[in-house]
């Protein structure tokens, strides 16, 4: 297997903040695009947590269309230094290959590599993989598998996933060098071919935030089929993932697995030096079991492609054979620890080390000023000690002396060494979590707005083993409560933060018992800071799990809904929207309709905000019949904030399940109500666009589901028999939408053409029109 790159990610890539999704649209101003371009950290919570707090807990409950990208429409100039490099200023999309052989250049080694993640594969990558290929076992496997056009290719990074796939994809393809990149955040669901000419896509990874259903393989195998081309997703070896693709798609990935490092670098030697003579006096050069050494460990291909160049440059005398160890990079992480160790006392080595690191292969002297420039910058965290005067440390007029000032009799005070407690290689992370006897976890993918993170979580070994430090030290402990709870209580407005903190307040309410259990969750729920009053909720709901505290959290959550301090209302909004209300939804709903004073103020709006993502997480956790007949009997109340409030938030809960789908196909309870509020938000002037964006989202998602496509048709057959302008404007979305397999569109055509002609519309066959409630019907 050539050992080409695996997974290269070009530096400085942003993340696509959204693809073809659609969003229910804008339910607020001051939305979508501004506030996808809102800084993700700024690093200063505290000084501007009053005007951006709450925005900050709107990322659940995105009131703007996603699919605008997050740029902040200014013009920016940048220089840009690419000595012995190649630029490109005009407009470029996928293709690009660079390969900077001359020396070193900073962190990153030999000069920077890129490989296309979107866009057209370059001819110089494709001869890049195929070129000493060592076949692995698995191989005739996988080119069978790819005569079903669609092949899933797992493995773990740096195995040669990525080379593999191009060859397979070369090969099948009759030797094609049109091959194009699909980057990992494109939705498959609504892909399509984009070139005729192309005969192969590879795909570097699946999104979690959207997971494959089987009808999307099944369409894939159909769009490749017409376009004579084939596709390989390359997937990371996780069993999950596997288990979740088994399972639910009825597909086996094939697992790739690299070579034996020796056919690798046999394949790759015999490719770089074809003269058989040559690669025997090159080899003959190398020390006496040098070879047979570095090829002894578990090596992979981008490894083995290093130690054969390293070979290859021994032919012009550049390199010796006894240099080979020390040119390795992967030879150099077991030197590291070793490496940092010496220098542990050494402030100015450090610095000189760092400042190499970071511009290797510049000049020396700008290498030394960027060393002594960290030194400065440092201020006494590149040492490891300090001295401390053991003497008298006053002198005679009272000021402090320093350490190794002289005495009154010209004497130099004695001095002791004391740790210094801002160096920054005291501690290293192993060291700590063998202390604390924790340890890393198996890797997490998490999602957020339009892009997905990597996260290495830090676990105990022992299960619980933290619930049972903290339940100690707070108990045992009277003091460090108060400052834990200001430790926690001042953490940044991220979710993943929040939760974990709420938890740990809402445990504690139940260690430290008596009436002031929940004095210091009182105190978080008036905080002006949104972060504050986040981990209150959390904690309220946490605190509620305890039989004996629950009934007091109830009364104080009621107590506080109907005060005037909006903190405290948007507290307990936030409450009912987690656990706590997911538990109790009649409550939560009461509670909900309590806290909501309209659109007044600035607070009154952060308020409203609030109160809608706790609506929409209610109706995603089970309880929709809850939540949909009290919205309907809100929406009743015409005239009134709320009314309007249980209309804003139904295109949201069109879009997020099924659940509307099954009322339709069972004729429910709520079958009719859906028809009737959907027609009477279609013609509504201001929320028919969300409407009718998130039919257009059931249109697209039934195109390969029966039981969705059954529900789709029988909605818009019901919608026909009133064509008013907001249905006649979803019709013609849905005719001129360039998706061909999506559902509803016959029945949109027939209904337009019989508007267009003046007579009433034919039911589609298979629909008959079915009673509607009068519920929210519009004169």
């Amino acid at each position: 297997m050539s050992a080409a790159t695996d997974e290269p990610t070009a530096p400085g890539r942003r993340p696509v903040l959204s693809s073809s999704g659609v969003s229910p649209g804008p339910l607020e101003a001051g939305s979508g695009a501004a506030d996808a371009a809102r800084p993700e950290d700024s690093g200063q919570d505290s000084a501007h947590d009053e005007e951006f707090s709450d925005e900050t807990f709107d990322e659940d409950f995105d009131d703007g269309a996603l699919g605008a990208l997050g740029a902040d429409g200014l013009r920016h100039t940048y220089n840009i230094y690419a000595s012995n490099s190649n630029i490109n200023t005009g407009s470029v999309r996928g293709g690009q290959s660079v390969d900077n052989g001359a020396g070193s250049a900073g962190a990153g080694g030999s000069g920077p590599r890129f490989v296309a993640h979107e866009g057209p594969v370059s001819a110089t990558e494709i001869l890049d993989a195929v070129t000493g290929f060592a076949e692995p076992e698995w191989f005739p496997a996988a080119m069978a598998e790819l005569d079903g056009r669609v092949l899933f290719l797992s493995g773990e990074p740096g195995t040669g996933r990525r080379t593999a796939a191009l060859n397979l994809l070369y090969r099948h393809t009759g030797r094609s060098m049109d091959l194009r990149a699909v980057d990992s955040d494109e939705d498959l669901a609504a892909w399509r071919p984009t070139d005729t000419d192309t005969r192969g896509y590879l795909v570097d990874g699946l999104f979690p935030a959207r997971p494959l259903k089987p009808g999307t393989v099944g369409n894939l195998r159909r769009l490749l089929n017409d376009a004579d081309a084939r596709m390989v997703i390359v997937l990371p070896d996780d069993p999950v993932i596997v288990r979740s693709l088994t399972r639910d798609l009825h597909v086996t990935p094939v697992r790739c697995a690299s070579p034996p490092p020796r056919a690798v670098f046999e394949a790759r030697l015999k490719a770089e030096v074809p003269n058989r003579t040559e690669r025997a006096r090159l080899l003959a050069n190398l020390e006496p079991g040098l070879l047979d050494e570095l090829l002894a460990g578990r090596l992979v291909p981008a490894q083995v492609r290093e130690l054969v160049d390293a070979v290859i440059g021994t032919a012009d005398g550049g390199m010796t054979s006894g240099d080979i160890r020390d040119r390795l990079s992967y030879l150099a992480e077991e030197e590291i620890p070793d490496l940092l160790r010496s220098l542990r006392d050494d402030p100015d080595g450090l610095a000189f080390l760092l400042a190499t690191c970071v511009f290797e292969g510049l000049d020396h002297r700008i290498v030394r000023e960027q060393a002594e420039r960290l030194v400065d910058l440092a201020d006494g965290r590149l040492h490891s000690v300090l001295l401390e005067n053991t003497g008298d440390r006053t002198g005679a007029s009272g000021e402090a002396r320093h350490p190794g000032t002289q005495g009154p009799d010209g004497s130099e005070s004695p001095q002791r060494p004391l740790p210094n407690p801002r160096f920054v290689f005291r501690r290293s992370l192993e060291d700590l979590l063998h202390t604390v006897r924790a340890e890393y976890g198996s890797k997490e993918y998490h999602s957020t707005h339009g892009y997905t993170y990597v996260v290495e979580p830090v676990r105990f070994t022992r299960h619980r083993q933290g619930e049972a430090v903290l339940r100690h030290v707070w108990r045992e402990y009277g003091r460090l409560s108060g400052l834990l709870t200001n430790w926690m209580g001042e953490v940044n407005g991220e979710s993943d933060l929040t939760q974990p903190v709420g938890r740990v307040m809402g445990m504690a309410a139940r260690w430290g018992g008596g009436r002031r259990a929940l004095l210091h969750i009182r105190e978080l729920a008036e905080s002006d800071r949104a972060t504050g009053r986040a981990v209150a909720a959390y904690a309220l709901g946490m605190a509620a799990e305890d039989p004996v505290l629950a009934s007091e959290v109830k009364y104080r959550l009621l107590q506080w809904s109907v005060q005037s301090s909006w903190q405290v209302r948007w507290t307990v909004a936030h409450a009912c929207g987690t656990g706590f209300g997911a538990a109790r939804p009649d409550q939560a709903m009461r509670l909900l309709r309590n806290v909501f004073r309209g659109q007044g103020s600035q607070q009154e709006t952060a308020v409203g905000k609030v109160v809608r993502r706790a609506l929409v997480n209610l109706f995603a956790t089970g309880n929709q019949p809850t939540v949909f007949r009290q919205l309907t009997v809100w929406a009743d109340k015409g005239g009134t904030g709320v009314a309007r409030l249980s209309l804003e938030i139904y295109p949201h809960l069109l879009a997020s399940g099924t659940w509307c789908q099954e009322q339709l196909l069972t004729d429910g309870e709520f079958a009719g109500p859906i028809v009737d509020l959907t027609r009477r938000l279609i013609n509504d002037d201001e929320l028919s666009d969300p409407t009718c964006q998130a039919l257009l989202l059931w249109c697209r998602a039934a195109a390969w589901d029966n039981r969705q496509k059954t529900a789709v048709e029988t909605l818009l057959t019901t919608l026909a028999q009133d064509m008013r302008h907001g249905v006649l404007r979803l019709f013609v979305m849905i005719d001129r939408d360039e998706d061909p397999g999506i559902a509803g569109q016959r029945i949109a055509r027939q209904a337009l053409n019989a508007w267009r002609k003046g007579s009433q519309p034919t039911p589609f066959p298979g629909h008959a029109n079915r009673p509607t409630q009068p519920y929210g019907r519009t004169p």
